[in-house]
């Protein structure tokens, strides 16, 4: 299965909402506490962005909630990754591997040098981060160096050339 991954925009919110709901439900058995119109005024107003995997019949099944960040200690940019989640239905399929890759080449475009995020008790998010990322505690991950600048590369490419691709962990550790 392929899918088409894209930034969200305002007239996404109605089916990202869905998703959030059942993120939260699966993640923390609770209701998303968030809304609609905010979300929508936020994605706007650019406070978080968003990609987004798509089904070739235009089903939004995944998302990656991120927002720049700034790492005071090395004085690079990057990004923090938010929030990960891919229907349970289409995991397995490479949505958050190329949601990854498609974040890791926006940063990179945008003079950044890093991607840093957790990881929710989901075994499938913690899998694809040890594949790629050192972990800095029980649930906190970064890509940086030779691994980032790796995984920037992969976007746009077929996802089994990706998935044979990926950065080795210990890259993060080379400039």
């Amino acid at each position: 299965m392929s899918f088409l991954i894209r930034k969200a925009n305002p007239g996404d919110v109605p089916p990202l909402a869905k998703l959030l709901a059942d993120y939260m439900q699966e993640t923390c058995r609770g209701a998303w506490g968030g809304n609609a119109v905010l979300l929508d005024q936020h994605l706007i107003e650019k406070a978080v962005e968003i990609f987004l995997a798509e089904t070739s019949s235009g089903e939004i099944v995944g998302f990656l909630a991120w927002s720049f960040s700034y790492d005071l200690h090395w004085c690079m940019k990057g990004a923090f990754i938010v929030d990960l989640y891919v229907c349970p239905q289409y995991r397995g399929r490479g949505a958050a591997v190329l949601l990854a890759t498609e974040l890791a080449a926006e940063i990179q475009k945008q003079g950044g040098t890093h991607l840093k995020g957790g990881a929710v008790e989901t075994p499938a998010v913690h899998r694809l981060y040890r594949r790629i990322a050192m972990g800095l505690g029980e649930n906190e991950y970064y890509v940086s160096g030779r691994a980032f600048r790796h995984l920037a590369s992969l976007s746009g490419k077929g996802l089994r050339e990706i998935v044979k691709n990926l950065p080795e962990p210990a890259w993060n550790c080379e400039p």
